[in-house]
């Protein structure tokens, strides 16, 4: 899906620089979930159940707006 590319691509660019470890390890386990769920938590609103990988798509998300 092109604005998941775009969506992750922006937040790749602009935040890994300054990412933990932590949250480095949260976006790469976004990577590996399929892109229904990921479109899921970046466009529709859903998040996932661990409050790391959450706050990480939280913070993609703000990236949007």
């Amino acid at each position: 899906m092109k604005e998941l590319d775009l969506l992750l691509g922006d937040w790749l660019e602009r935040r890994w620089p300054l990412a933990d470890a932590a949250r480095r390890q949260s976006f790469q386990w976004l990577l590996d979930q399929p892109d229904p769920e990921i479109a899921a938590w970046l466009i529709g609103g859903s998040r996932p159940p661990d409050a790391g990988h959450a706050a990480l798509i939280d913070d993609i998300v703000r990236r949007r707006h």
